[in-house]
């Protein structure tokens, strides 16, 4: 009787170790999953919101781009029913968060929220470029029938951003 007791012991504490195991090892693969998912979430918005700045002034713009002294807007004019509007973009920190946001007729859009600073320069003559996350994205900074002409002999294409330049390195 007792050695039954003994064995029956002897396996529920062998199975509770197995089960802590299982369970650290379970915790750490839902926590591994759920950074990635963010971190890929973070990514893929940061993306979208250097790609709509891109299309926005490609598509929308009627004139050259120009960026602030102090590098916290950019602005360009559009044309909408035939009237001409200033869009801007501004980087405004609200608390602890940068915020990316488009300023139109329209109203008021944040594009993008960043715990690291946003900003716009003028890196050379013809450039603009947007510093986020850690990169900088460049453009060409003409009107978009200058720019076809230029470089498509006419044809409607949007371009793309110059080679993006990783500007801070950070340890993942």
């Amino acid at each position: 009787m007792i050695s039954i007791s003994l064995q029956i012991l002897i396996y529920l504490i062998v199975s509770l170790i197995f089960i802590a195991i299982a369970v650290v090892i379970l915790n750490t693969v839902i926590t591994h999953a759920r950074t990635t998912v963010d971190r890929v979430d973070k990514e893929t918005d940061f993306f979208m919101a250097v790609d709509f700045l891109r299309m926005d002034f490609w598509f929308r713009s009627i004139s050259i781009g120009s960026v602030s002294k102090d590098g916290i807007r950019f602005t360009f004019k559009e044309k909408i029913d035939r009237y001409e509007k200033t869009v801007s973009y501004l980087v405004e920190k609200v608390d602890d968060t940068y915020q990316l946001k488009r300023i139109a007729n329209d109203g008021v859009n944040v594009v993008y929220k960043s715990a690291a600073p946003i900003s716009f320069s003028e890196p050379h003559q013809g450039i603009w470029a947007i510093q986020i996350e850690g990169f900088q994205f460049e453009m060409i900074n003409a009107t978009p029938t200058e720019l076809r002409a230029r470089l498509y002999g006419g044809k409607v294409r949007t371009p793309d951003f110059l080679l993006p330049r990783l500007i801070e390195v950070k340890n993942r």
